[in-house]
């Protein structure tokens, strides 16, 4: 297999599975599933409170998720429900179980496909009753069947031996270490099935059925507190290779399309096995030739990019506009499986310029949480719709800490930012005119309530504010937030008297939008996180974060860290990476070499914003290690990133690097022509990625001689290439030279 498919885990070493299991998550759409061992490890029971009084740490994390199944947690609010586990398939020789933290093992490999999104795991067992038996597990959610898990066991062995095989399905699994199942119904289904229903604390039904096929052989049923499996013995002969076969069913009861488990099974029996795959296989290739971004001259690079891209095109919820991608990429229980302005601002843009049609599901999702947004406005005491910080998919608040849910309200004009950048990204300016407009005017009703003013000072100020930087709390006019809001105070009035709003509202829109101060440095050069920042007291970062491995806000106290000058992550950076054409490059130099040294990092989201930056500015060294730092995260198993989860956002960020930073493609919301000029590391011998813009597919291909741009759509598409302006027609290239 290609290297720069695959992820591969050669060894087993308890340190690092739970970070397997996050990178090694399988999904599509609708249900996806960690990367847990078949036949789970001993001693690692997951219906307890992991850490808490004499519970160890857990050594392994079951996750079976489907985006938009919530219960009600009784410190968190709301919890994305860790669902039951189905991929059981124990084995068991004589009396000895298969654990891979304690059987003798050789030959282990266990290898994720990103091209098929295929996970398969091969090794051999020597048994204690000295049988060597050699197994190989292969699973995958089918694309094609939403619905549809099918795991394949193939087994052999030197000698005759017989292996009993347990599988079912378990509920004894906690969420966030709360029970969230106020019913849980197990029931052997016809010979070879188990079916398992369970109700949700917040009422949520969730039906599961797995059936298994195996050569002629009789299940004995087991039954558990809250789990079900089936039993049987397979008999190994020297040199035959025995095959078995589970399919699991889920659906819920907030499906879409109502269908039950019954006829998910029954409409897939009409395949085999390899058929059910060949079709997953298509349904992924046609995903990857929407996505794929190719890097020759640099294999670990190009390796790194397409697992970002692989979980990307994972987490989407096609076609359902209630739900948007948790922060975990539906791969780990933390951050509760909400919704945050990385949507908007880091994952977005993916969609947007590779699958249009699919990526409306996610603005389309702000404007039906637009009751939620009004709700949490009300409860602040404010006029329209304030977004919150951490949404669920009702839209309303579920962050604890007041010092983000109360001051992070960026996040409002972040909304709105994604609801303009879908609609030119696609060219339909009518989007804003449709529900869209609604969440325009009331956020731009909220912005007008929240405005604050000084004694003597006509101007209107955001006072009291939390920028993207998180150190630096209830600040005078954060220059990110004030931008922001004066682009969705200015898109709410250029939609408002259409949208029905009095045109003395609309005026007061413009008017506050031109207001909004930005500050400046004195001599005007350096733009200012925010009013207060050069009175902050001095910090020496280097001197203060000793330990490297750690992060920085981990060894500093949070009341120094606040009044101190340390940012957690590109701030004014990122507001320059969203809007570069309003500042010059001795502007942007001036930031970098400002704020750079202040900042930790302790974000996920700061190193793709600050490679695209750097590669604006020249600095090829520092963006290509941005760049790695943003590509690489998730697969540093060693320091565990990936354990609870997959940093989805940074994922959205590293394509944002690559396509914007690197290849130097300019955003819809940048310029109305499809606009490229590359800024290629000298160790990428060749970029190529496709591309949709304004609803026409195009192919760029860049080297260090030239540029290609070749239009694969039925429309002739304007460029500026490298400077030079081309009209491409459809079916034809246009090549300029560097």
């Amino acid at each position: 297999m290609n290297s720069t498919w695959s992820i591969v885990e050669s060894s087993f070493d308890r340190a690092t599975a739970k970070a397997y299991e996050g990178l090694f998550t399988l999904g599509s759409e609708r249900l996806h599933v960690r990367g847990s061992f078949e036949e789970h490890l001993a001693d690692a029971p997951q219906d307890r409170a992991s850490g808490g009084g004499d519970a160890p740490p857990a050594k392994v994390k079951w996750g079976t998720f489907v985006p938009g199944i919530f219960g009600t947690h009784p410190s968190l609010r709301r919890q994305i429900v860790n669902l039951p586990f189905f991929l059981e398939l124990a084995l068991n020789v004589q009396g000895e179980r298969l654990d891979m933290g304690r059987s003798h093992i050789s030959e282990y490999c266990r290898t994720l496909d990103l091209r098929r999104a295929v996970l398969t795991r091969t090794l051999v067992w020597h048994t204690r009753a000295g049988a060597l038996v050699r197994l190989r597990f292969e699973r995958f959610v089918s694309a094609a069947r939403p619905a549809l898990c099918l795991q394949r066991l193939f087994l052999s062995a030197n000698r005759a031996v017989t292996v009993t095989v347990r599988g079912g399905i378990d509920a004894r699994v906690t969420s966030n270490n709360h029970d969230m199942f106020e019913r849980v119904t197990l029931a052997r289904h016809a010979a070879n099935g188990i079916d398992c229903v369970v109700r949700t604390n917040r009422g949520d039904t969730i039906a599961m059925r797995t059936v298994f096929a195996a050569p002629a052989v009789p299940w004995q049923v087991e039954h558990d507190e809250r789990c079900t499996r089936l039993r049987t013995a397979l008999r190994l002969r020297p040199g035959a290779e025995v095959a078995l076969e589970k399919r699991t069913a889920v659906c819920t009861s907030r499906d879409r399309a109502p269908s039950t488990v019954a006829r998910v099974l029954a409409d897939a029996a009409r395949m085999a096995g390899d058929g059910l795959l060949a079709e997953h296989t298509a349904a992924w290739e046609r995903r990857w030739r929407r996505a794929d971004v190719v890097i020759e001259g640099d294999p670990r690079a190009q390796r790194a990019l397409r697992v970002n891209l692989y979980h990307l095109l994972r987490a989407l919820p096609r076609g359902d506009d209630r739900v948007a991608i948790c922060a975990k990429g539906y791969a780990g229980e933390l951050y509760q499986g909400l919704f945050f302005w990385d949507t908007e601002m880091f994952m977005l843009p993916f969609y947007l310029y590779t699958d249009p049609d699919s990526a409306r599901a996610l603005t389309d999702f702000r404007i039906q949480a637009l009751p939620g947004a009004q709700r949490v406005a009300a409860q602040y005491k404010y006029a329209g719709a304030r977004y919150p910080w951490t949404s669920d998919d009702q839209g309303d608040e579920c962050c604890g800490p007041w010092v983000f849910k109360d001051h992070q309200v960026h996040v409002t004009a972040d909304v709105v930012y994604g609801l303009v950048h879908y609609a030119r990204a696609t060219n339909t300016p009518c989007y804003l005119r449709g529900a869209a407009a609604q969440v325009l005017l009331e956020t731009a009703r909220y912005w007008l309530s929240r405005i604050d003013r000084r004694v003597g000072d006509p101007r209107p100020h955001l006072l009291g504010v939390m920028g993207p930087d998180e150190f630096t709390p209830m600040t005078s006019n954060n220059s990110y937030t004030n931008r922001l809001v004066a682009f969705a105070l200015t898109a709410a009035a250029a939609v408002g008297r259409a949208a029905g709003a009095p045109p003395a509202e609309c005026r007061a829109f413009a008017r506050t939008a031109a207001a909004l101060p930005m500050p400046r440095a004195k001599d005007g050069t350096l733009v200012l996180q925010c009013e207060e920042f050069e009175g902050l007291a001095a910090a020496n970062v280097k001197a203060l974060w000793k330990n490297r491995r750690i992060m920085f806000c981990w060894q500093v106290p949070q009341e120094r860290m606040f009044r101190s000058q340390c940012t957690k992550q590109a701030d004014v950076l990122m507001l320059m990476a969203l809007f570069p054409h309003e500042f010059t490059a001795k502007e942007m130099l001036r930031a970098w070499n400002y704020y750079l040294p202040l900042t930790t990092h302790d974000s996920s989201l700061s190193f793709g914003t600050h490679c695209s930056i750097a590669a604006w500015l020249g600095l090829e060294a520092q963006a290509y290690e941005f760049w790695r730092r943003s590509a690489e995260l998730d697969l540093n198993v060693k320091k565990g990133n990936a354990e609870e989860g997959i940093h989805i956002a940074a994922a959205g960020n590293t394509w944002q690097a690559t396509i914007f930073g690197f290849a130097g493609v300019l955003s819809a919301m940048q310029s109305d022509i499809l606009t490229i000029t590359p800024h290629l590391p000298q160790r990428w011998k060749r970029l190529a990625f496709p591309l949709v813009w304004h609803g026409t597919p195009v192919l760029v291909d860049i080297t260090h001689a030239s540029v290609a741009v070749t239009n694969t759509g039925t429309a002739a598409l304007a460029a500026n290439i490298c400077g030079t302006r081309a009209t491409i027609a459809p079916a034809h290239c246009v090549r300029v030279p560097r």
